[in-house]
């Protein structure tokens, strides 16, 4: 696969980054390393995480995958955290909220915290459940600029990188508003921004209307299913591909077929 380096930065990676967020709900420990291996066999060499996916289950495997694999990287996230601090850290546990939190979602509702001390402690563990020193990129999950204190998150941000935790830091959100907050603020808590984006509504625009090239995108796969039914990944690639051309893409899939497909785009 196609190799890049994110756009304002030094950071060299797979064109396609391997997202972990549905991860989980391939039950089986063996299955969801097969599909890994075979994401790094293709091509990939960079995956995306959080400590709110699978409740940390999702980082715990790519752990287990990441075992003496110097050569791929990762990306992990703060600010989203496991619903309820009475959970126990149960496989069994997150099973029931996510089911049972489609009808009733305050079991599956994340807790939203941008104190500093908290990020400091998920950082700590997402490095044990991920068995590294460092994380490549650390990005604050659904930032919301109200409710964060710039300058004591520069500061920690800036000691993290002085201390080889982590190289790389920025935002990921769902919500393009979000994060144009930040580029238009006078401190920018980003060297990396990760933002959703379709073929059609081109949701980070908000980018490159600053002049700045969109660096990761996600969300293609996603507004396919729902807005093209009738078209498959092929039919549109090369509209995905226009849309983040020197940047790179995320991708979740739990098919080793789509993947073999993704994995062809870049050949």
């Amino acid at each position: 696969m196609k190799k890049i380096i994110i756009p304002n930065t030094s950071f060299k990676c797979s064109k396609f980054i391997f997202g972990t967020g549905s991860l989980l709900q391939i039950l089986s420990l063996k299955k969801r390393l097969m599909l890994l291996d075979n994401a790094r066999e293709k091509g990939f060499t960079h995956f995306d995480t959080s400590p709110y996916y699978g409740y940390g289950f999702s980082e715990k495997t790519l752990g287990n995958f990441l075992y003496n694999k110097s050569d791929l990287t990762v990306t992990t996230k703060v600010g989203l955290y496991p619903p309820s601090e009475k959970f126990r850290n149960s496989f069994l546990e997150m099973l029931f909220r996510k089911s049972f939190g489609k009808i009733i979602p305050r079991l599956s509702k994340p807790i939203i915290d941008f104190s500093i001390e908290n990020a400091n402690r998920s950082l700590e563990i997402s490095l044990k459940r991920l068995g590294r020193d460092c994380v490549n990129i650390l990005l604050i999950h659904e930032p919301i600029v109200e409710l964060i204190n710039t300058d004591e998150w520069l500061n920690w941000l800036h000691k993290l990188v002085k201390d080889g935790k982590i190289q790389y830091y920025g935002m990921s959100s769902l919500i393009s508003d979000r994060l144009e907050k930040f580029i238009n603020g006078d401190n920018k808590l980003f060297n990396i921004l990760q933002a959703k984006d379709s073929v059609d509504l081109k949701e980070a625009d908000f980018v490159t209307k600053k002049n700045l090239k969109l660096q990761i995108t996600f969300g293609y796969m996603s507004s396919l299913k729902k807005r093209f039914p009738n078209k498959n990944f092929d039919e549109i690639s090369a509209d995905i591909l226009k849309r983040n051309p020197d940047g790179a893409i995320i991708v979740s899939t739990r098919s080793h077929k789509n993947l073999n497909q993704i994995a062809r785009l870049c050949d």
